[in-house]
């Protein structure tokens, strides 16, 4: 008797093992494959897109005239510089007292 319990339990081991196998679901697709999928349909709607859209002609810039052609664009003046510069550090320098008074008084 206990050798039919033994089959009786193998037989139905094997049947459950078959049923599960034929039961499980189809594997997940492979994210790389989802992701280049993607990008193929993305890439296709652009080009699309870009073909759809025709974008005008930039407009040919006037010529200079004759005498702004021989001048070069100058740089500003040596004494400009400077003077400009010594105005920076001037103000900077002010500001720089100021806070200071303004943390001495606390």
């Amino acid at each position: 008797m206990l050798w039919a319990a033994r089959v009786l339990a193998r037989t139905f081991g094997t049947v459950w093992e078959l049923l599960s196998r034929l039961r499980r679901r189809p594997a997940a697709p492979d994210p790389a494959e989802e992701l280049r999928r993607r990008l193929a349909e993305t890439r296709a709607r652009d080009t699309e897109t870009a073909s759809a859209v025709v974008e005008p002609a930039p407009a040919p810039e006037p010529e200079p005239e004759p005498a702004q052609r021989d001048q070069e664009p100058s740089e500003p003046a040596s004494s400009d510089v400077e003077n400009l510069r010594r105005d920076v550090h001037a103000r900077g320098r002010a500001l720089s007292e100021e806070m200071r008074g303004a943390s001495g008084k606390d």
